[in-house]
């Protein structure tokens, strides 16, 4: 069993059971279970894979070279979107993610894979991101502490937050 963080736009942060396997573009798509596809994936196959969709069961990712536009036709099907941070340095996936929050409007699960550290949480989750699996080995019990890290942002971001500036001023 594996877990994940699960942090709401508003409330804690908290450990889930993570119910989605990911699959690879080299590996058959399993029939039964929760899973989350590349997005080559779901372009090739979206026929036979909206109905698992509408249930809930499947995700689709998107690693640093997709472009997040390719699912603006698609988000009223999808309940959950995974950007792939293959290393901590690539920040493709905080600019997807405000896109699919601001321009597209998508209410969905927004989840950071890969190198994630605790570091990068309380901005990912500025971001839209809502759920959050660390690179192995990291403790997820200290990383659910880093949304505590820092109290008031200084810019605005898709979380609408208000800035220190605005809770200066009073605006």
């Amino acid at each position: 069993m594996t877990f994940i963080i699960q942090k709401p736009k508003q409330g804690q942060a908290q450990l889930v059971e993570d119910h989605f396997t990911v699959v690879q573009a080299e590996n058959p798509i399993p029939e039964a279970g929760s899973i989350l596809v590349a997005l080559p994936i779901w372009q090739a196959n979206k026929t036979q894979l909206s109905a698992r969709a509408q249930q809930g069961e499947l995700g689709v990712w998107l690693s640093p070279d997709c472009n997040p536009e390719e699912l603006a036709g698609d988000l009223h099907t999808l309940k959950l979107i995974a950007f792939y941070f293959p290393v901590f340095k690539f920040g493709q996936g905080y600019s997807g993610a405000v896109l699919l929050r601001t321009r597209f409007g998508f209410t969905g699960e927004i989840r950071a894979f890969g190198d994630i550290w605790r570091d990068q949480l309380f901005y990912l989750a500025r971001c839209g991101f809502t759920q959050f699996k660390l690179k192995p080995g990291k403790s997820l019990e200290d990383a659910l502490e880093g949304f505590n890290d820092f109290t008031t942002p200084y810019q605005t971001s898709a979380d609408e937050l208000p800035t220190i500036f605005k809770l200066r001023h009073g605006t």
